[in-house]
């Protein structure tokens, strides 16, 4: 169940960027607006869930919570200003290299044990990454700089998440996110606030409204989910955007485009544990006759 949670997150997540592009391209706002209004609609959603249920909004662990707020903010407010200096493509695909990350540092922080074929098809999503996104890095700036930042930043985030839940309900981590980062977004939109261009509402809104629901399967996802499988298979969002693109904003899909999407397509059924399932069942067959 956690396997089909994170790939509903990350087709959310991909949705949700599309609607930013949309509000970037078509109105007078930076998609800035779009972060902020996500996490406003899901300070109101889940504390309107959580007052409903009338469950408490103290927490058994402040600092794990805090942890997972701090790292999960920075990440989107980072990522946000990179975008300032590099190209959309540089500092998606070098955000998107977080899972290099998560798998390096679980043994470390984690104590997870990574199985050997991990690290196979680790390779293939950077392969495949780089196939799909073409970065160009003649020139390194400091936006690009601050995108890498993020890889690192999100995959702290992912740790944080996991040792979040462990003490405190994933609903309740999710709405103190949300509160802080309305919070921390303020200064960025104050102007686009005051200066709202209604033609944008829908796109904003959308994108706001799938954000809340990738950031709620992604958190759900993770309490079956070990980090380093969680952040292979939310590459996924690599194709699903891939896709979205070619039949919504007429960008390109090319052989290399379609290579790249191939090399992560095997990855993530490597990574989902079906090609051993596959190989377990058939030698369980042979050896039955």
């Amino acid at each position: 169940m956690g396997n089909i949670l994170m790939l509903i997150s990350s087709f959310c997540f991909a949705i949700s960027s599309y609607f930013g592009r949309i509000v970037s391209t078509t109105t007078n706002m930076s998609s800035t607006i779009t972060s902020f209004c996500r996490f406003l609609l899901g300070t109101i959603l889940i504390g309107g869930y959580l007052l409903y249920k009338k469950q408490s909004f103290k927490a058994n662990n402040y600092k794990t919570i805090f942890y997972r707020v701090i790292t999960n903010c920075a990440s989107i407010v980072i990522f946000a200003w990179s975008l300032n200096y590099a190209t959309i493509t540089n500092a998606n695909m070098l955000n998107m290299l977080y899972p290099v990350f998560v798998i390096i540092l679980a043994p470390l922080i984690s104590k997870e044990r990574i199985k050997n074929s991990t690290y196979i098809y680790l390779i293939l999503v950077v392969i495949g990454s780089y196939a799909i996104s073409n970065p160009s890095f003649d020139n390194i700036n400091i936006g690009d700089l601050g995108a890498l930042f993020t890889a690192i930043v999100t995959a702290l985030s992912v740790f944080a998440l996991k040792k979040a839940i462990e003490y405190d309900d994933a609903n309740l981590v999710l709405f103190y996110v949300m509160l802080v980062g309305t919070i921390i977004d303020i200064p960025l939109v104050y102007k686009d606030l005051l200066n709202f261009d209604t033609s944008g509402l829908f796109p904003v809104f959308m994108s706001a409204a799938t954000g809340v629901l990738a950031q709620l399967t992604q958190i759900w996802s993770y309490k079956t989910l070990d980090s380093a499988t969680g952040s292979l298979i939310s590459s996924s969002r690599i194709i699903m955007s891939a896709i979205i693109g070619y039949l919504l904003l007429d960008e390109p899909l090319n052989f290399r485009i379609i290579l790249g999407i191939i090399l992560v397509t095997i990855s993530l059924v490597g990574v989902s544990g079906y090609i051993e399932k596959v190989r377990s069942r058939t030698k369980h067959n042979e050896d039955i006759v």
